[in-house]
């Protein structure tokens, strides 16, 4: 079996998506039904692709694609270029590691999708009105033109019987996201700022949902208190996005400087390094679709503070602390629980091998298997219709 992952995206660098997608191709390399796993990626994402996530096995193969790094050119690509990409490597299933557009009747082969969240409809505010639009209408299309669609969680499963429940009855699964951070080797990375110092780790891009001012502001609440908060430092790893500029000004504002640094493109041994050897990581969102670096943290040992959200208490179970969101002084709230969670041991986390590559590359080719064996994919037509009349000569805002 021949399974081509398609993850070409924006991120300049190491995102979730990019994450879900080498940890695909790194567990379905590991089993004997698949023979070649082909990864493709733009050319801006190809030096953190091999720096950042091992993919040292013989049967993975990635392949460069050369496309211009813009949200028209990319689309573009998707519907025009991708099939014939396909048709080149003759993979057995197409996987898509994020919603895309796409026709189906250009490929001949299965087309799988990975849906991670339901954002432009949970939280429009990160799109804007015009592009929330158009991504609300590509994420139809995608998933209508899917022959399975592949949900990062439970609570993703349960959000799109909500929203788009004829998907959700006749073609979608919940499988988790492969996750194997215990096994990697650690390597320390150079950051002076956190050198020999305690710190708290936070994983997240720089948006909206993943709660950052509200991170700053329980930060600053610790520091207040004195002791041995006073020497601690925040160490928020992930990429840029529309909430740096307002983050980096929060953080003048609380007089946070020098003790809280902004990390992107850490390798994987590095991060698996940070979460050994941090006092807890903090995850602060206020939706996922599933909540990678929660997993990653426990597999690693780390202390781990999430808020009380669905999808967290799914994944983590009872081996995480919680905060509530919704109190009057969510700020001062997670600093207490901050103080409860770092006079705790860490605790024994429970059923984190539903998280594992042998798992879930194991349900993965039972699904494909299965693609395979159907003579009809479950295909929405209308949406194919609606895409192309949408965009019939690549023109459009995304």
């Amino acid at each position: 079996m021949h399974i081509l992952i398609c993850a070409v995206s924006s991120s300049r660098q190491p995102a979730g998506i990019c994450r879900h997608a080498a940890n695909l191709a790194r567990s379905l390399a590991g089993r004997r039904e698949v023979s070649t796993t082909t990864l493709l990626v733009g050319n801006w994402q190809a030096q953190y692709f091999k720096e950042a996530f091992e993919l040292n096995n013989s049967k993975l193969r990635m392949v460069t694609v050369d496309v211009s790094d813009g949200a028209i050119a990319r689309n573009i690509w998707y519907l025009r270029q991708l099939p014939s990409v396909a048709r080149v490597y003759k993979p057995d299933v197409v996987h898509l590691s994020f919603p895309i557009p796409f026709n189906p009747h250009r490929f001949s082969n299965p087309v799988v999708t990975s849906l991670h969240d339901l954002y432009p409809y949970d939280i429009p505010g990160n799109f804007g009105l015009s592009r929330v639009l158009f991504n609300r209408m590509f994420l139809r299309q995608c998933l209508g033109c899917s022959a399975a669609v592949v949900c990062s969680s439970e609570f993703t499963l349960e959000r799109l019987r909500v929203l788009l429940p004829h998907i959700a009855s006749t073609k979608a699964v919940r499988i988790y996201q492969s996750v194997d951070f215990g096994s990697l080797r650690k390597q320390e990375p150079t950051i002076p700022a956190i050198a020999g110092r305690p710190y708290l780790l936070t994983v997240a891009q720089h948006r909206r949902n993943k709660n950052l001012e509200l991170l700053l502001r329980g930060f600053a609440d610790l520091r207040a208190r004195g002791g041995q908060w006073e020497g601690m430092g925040l160490l928020i790893v992930g990429g840029s996005g529309p909430e740096t500029g307002r983050l980096k000004r929060i953080v003048r504002q609380l007089s946070l400087q020098g003790r809280v640094v902004f990390r992107a493109g850490v390798t994987d041994p590095e991060l698996s390094w940070l979460y050994a050897n941090c006092e807890m990581l903090i995850a602060p969102s206020s939706i996922e679709g599933f909540g990678l670096p929660v997993v990653e943290a426990l597999q690693c040992g780390a202390r781990v503070l999430c808020s009380d959200i669905p999808v967290f208490r799914e994944i983590a179970g009872n081996a995480a602390q919680y905060f509530d969101l919704c109190c009057s002084l969510p700020a001062k709230t997670l600093a207490d629980a901050a103080i409860v969670t770092c006079q705790e041991c860490a605790k024994q986390p429970e059923g984190l091998d539903r998280f594992s590559p042998e798992a879930i590359a194991h349900q993965y080719v039972l699904l494909y298997s299965k693609l395979l064996a159907t003579d009809e994919p479950c295909i929405d037509k209308q949406q194919i219709i609606a895409v192309d009349q949408a965009i019939p000569d690549g023109r459009f805002p995304c």
